[in-house]
């Protein structure tokens, strides 16, 4: 049988960042190589599935793991 490739979901490398350390949006998008519009929607999605919480420090938003 083939082997699957296990292939990391783009939420799921943000959990696996954020265990190391909260991370803003910027620092988020540069980690992924992604817009830091795209960051903020993923890290939107895994707020409401309540998988990581938000905090604000000034204009910048601190994601966490819950």
């Amino acid at each position: 049988l083939p082997r699957k490739r296990s292939v990391m979901t783009s939420e799921e490398i943000i959990i696996k960042c954020l265990k190391k350390q909260p991370m803003t949006i910027e620092e988020v998008s540069k980690q992924l190589k992604i817009s830091r519009a795209t960051a903020s929607k993923y890290l939107l999605v895994l707020e409401i599935k309540k998988r990581i919480s938000r905090r604000d420090i000034g204009k910048a938003k601190l994601f966490s793991l819950k």
